[in-house]
């Protein structure tokens, strides 16, 4: 058989020997050319593989790309194509630097996204999808352990790759800072983000000036809600970027979306935006409108958009990125699905509850059928759209999705994964919101004691998860046991977000519900006031944010008697909760039932039988639609039926209004 040796560039290839069943050729000619003797009961077709025979430094330093070959038929030679190790070694390292998404948005880097920057890496090498394969494989077929975790590594296999790499760290130290930098890039990608942040600490000892490094110790840090340290190294790595070469490089744009979206995570938005338009300028001069990162860029700019309350250049960016997701990555591609995931979160906090659910289902068909329906990104798409039917009131099709969203984190990432506390604690409020306070409690209690382990004691994603347990013990009369929790839930939360953060705010309207329902008057007032100006401050006047602390703060006026200050502040909460989520909402009952009590308390009892008997009416459907009773609806059913006793009316006609409720809509 005619054997033609070759390198990627299709140059020649002298000096090689092949072998076939202990079989040898000779040394490959100028040209490149051998001949290999193979057994007289082989046939044209047949498939074979061929092995380079090693012995020379020439052999050890390459390897065959293709060394699986069929027999050609007559003269016709067969092809092999040999690469350097070094230059595999080489696409590795570029693969591994490639800039990872930002570290906010969970479950960024997926598998599909993951293949896209290996292949496309591979092309530099002139390699096709398929030659990557194959040469992956051969490139693992060597005694040495480095390259078998390169190889690891490239096939997606990070379990292994840490196995072998840190195996190599602890028996010697050449080639040190790039082993412990695959160790490091492995475990992020298994979520263990403090070995991972323990193996770039150990590699900067040796290259503390390492942009690349500084920027994934960055990443790993703030996964763990280490915002200042992050900071600092993100920054760091920023100007080390821009001193080594132009403003206009392309590969600043990684770092510039790292560092601004950690700006937005601390609720530092004015410092963010900037960082984000210049990525966007640079990405659109350097490879057009059209680019996977101009798709990114917008992303990231609308999500600061929104978070500040600019709704509708946020709703323009994102309908902007979409075709270019479509474009760049395939209109089936997940990188599409998250780019309509986004968008339907605008749609829905804007109440376009029509326009959003058939996002997020097209959005969870494209992953499922790209992933397949077990992928640990099939859970985001899933509690996106638990989220709208949640916000609808269509607690009877949420909830199979929260409980498919918790066993595909559960299969994905095992039972104690930080992944696993968040459907935890989506079912617990799902719980809550159809009156089932006794299944509550054990997944919130399981979802904690996940984070304290996981990201330790001082993790916004813990105050989240001790906030909800709070609000479950505030709901069940338990203040005692809600109060301290709220109140490290807040204090975790200035930590680490700062005092103005949005969430903040959440964390003082419900200690403030905590302290009222102690009595604790006074104590609750400024804390109300001042989640009122957050809200205020970060989503302007007509956020239902904002309502909800309006709604609050008028609940306690009127429980100091100071009803003429409550009165015009239930009133807006009502109009705002009326405009974000429509007539026929559990929070516009609220409202309709607070407001109808203190008008009841000013001696307008005719004015207040029509709110009292609406807000009735909405928690009767609303029990009808969910199949559990609401919380607060036999309440709401007592008081209206002492309404209609204070205006004197006869208990045969009280009966037969109450009866009618429960058949009205």
């Amino acid at each position: 058989m005619l054997l033609v040796a070759r390198d990627r560039e299709d140059r020649p290839l002298p000096r090689f020997r092949f072998a076939y069943g202990g079989v040898a050729s000779q040394p490959t000619n100028p040209a490149g050319t051998t001949e290999l003797e193979l057994p007289d009961d082989h046939r044209p077709g047949q498939q074979i593989k061929i092995l380079l025979v090693p012995g020379t430094k020439q052999a050890a330093d390459w390897f065959l790309v293709n060394p699986q070959v069929n027999i050609p038929v007559g003269s016709v030679s067969a092809e092999l194509v040999l690469m350097r190790r070094r230059e595999i070694r080489q696409l590795a390292a570029e693969v591994r630097d490639t800039p990872k998404e930002a570290p906010v948005r969970p479950g960024k880097q997926a598998e599909e996204d993951s293949k896209r920057v290996l292949v496309e890496a591979a092309a530099h090498y002139r390699l096709t999808a398929e030659q990557l394969e194959t040469a992956i494989h051969s490139f693992a077929d060597t005694r040495d352990r480095n390259d078998q975790a390169i190889a690891a590594f490239l096939g997606g296999q990070y379990s292994q790759a840490e196995e072998i790499l840190k195996g190599q760290a602890d028996k010697k130290k050449a080639e040190f800072v790039e082993t412990t930098r695959f160790l490091g890039a492995s475990q992020y990608k298994q979520a263990k983000y403090n070995a991972a942040i323990d193996s770039f600490r150990t590699a900067l000892m040796l290259r503390a000036e390492d942009a690349d490094l500084l920027s994934q110790l960055g990443e790993a840090l703030a996964k763990l809600a280490e915002w200042t340290e992050s900071e600092t190294l993100l920054r760091r790595a920023l100007a080390i970027y821009e001193k080594s070469s132009s403003p206009e490089d392309p590969k600043l744009t990684g770092v510039l979306n790292n560092l601004a979206m950690l700006l937005y995570l601390t609720n530092r938005m004015a410092e963010s935006e900037p960082l984000l338009r210049r990525a966007l300028a640079i990405d659109q001069r350097s490879f057009g409108p059209q680019h996977a990162n101009v798709a990114r860029d917008l992303g990231n700019l609308a999500a600061v958009l929104f978070d500040t309350n600019r709704l509708v250049e946020a709703e323009g960016l994102m309908r902007s990125a979409l075709p270019v997701a479509e474009k760049s990555f395939g209109r089936e591609d997940p990188k599409v699905a998250e780019v309509l995931t986004d968008l339907a979160t605008l749609l829905l906090t804007t109440s376009r509850m029509a326009e959003a659910e058939p996002l997020l289902r097209r959005a969870l068909a494209i992953a499922e059928k790209r992933l397949g329906p077990d992928h640990p990104d099939i859970a985001r798409n899933l509690t996106g759209l638990a989220a709208l039917l949640y916000a609808m009131n269509r607690m009877g099709e949420a909830e199979p999705l929260v409980r498919r969203a918790l066993a595909i984190d559960e299969k994905s990432f095992g039972p104690d994964h930080p992944n696993v506390a968040i459907p935890l604690n989506n079912l617990a409020m799902l719980y809550m919101n159809t009156n089932r306070m006794g299944e509550a409690e054990p997944p919130l209690l399981r979802a904690i004691a996940i984070d304290e382990k996981s990201l330790g004691p001082n993790h916004p994603q813990l105050a989240a998860h001790l906030d909800s347990l709070a609000k479950l013990y505030t709901k069940t009369s338990r203040m005692p046991e809600a109060e301290p929790l709220v109140r490290r839930a807040l204090a975790i939360n200035e930590k680490s977000l700062g005092p103005d953060h949005p969430q903040v705010a959440s964390n003082l309207i419900n200690l403030a519900v905590v302290l009222q329902a102690m009595k604790h008057l006074a104590e609750a007032e400024p804390l109300l006031r001042r989640a009122l100006e957050i809200n205020q401050k970060s989503y302007g006047p007509d956020h239902p944010y904002v309502a909800a602390a309006l709604y609050n703060l008028a609940r306690l006026l009127k429980a100091m008697n100071r009803l003429a200050e409550a009165e015009p502040l239930l009133r807006q909460a009502l109009a705002s909760h009326e405009k974000a989520y429509g007539p026929d909402h559990s929070e516009v009952a609220k409202d309709l039932h607070n407001l109808a009590e203190l008008l009841m308390e000013t001696d307008r009892i005719t004015e207040a039988e029509p709110l009292m008997r609406r807000a009735v009416v909405i928690l009767l459907d609303d029990s009808r639609r969910t199949g559990h009773e609401h919380q607060y609806q036999e309440a709401f059913s007592k008081d209206y039926r002492k309404l209609l006793e204070k205006m004197n009316k006869p208990p045969a006609e009280i009966e037969a209004m109450i009866e009618a409720l429960a058949t009205s809509k």
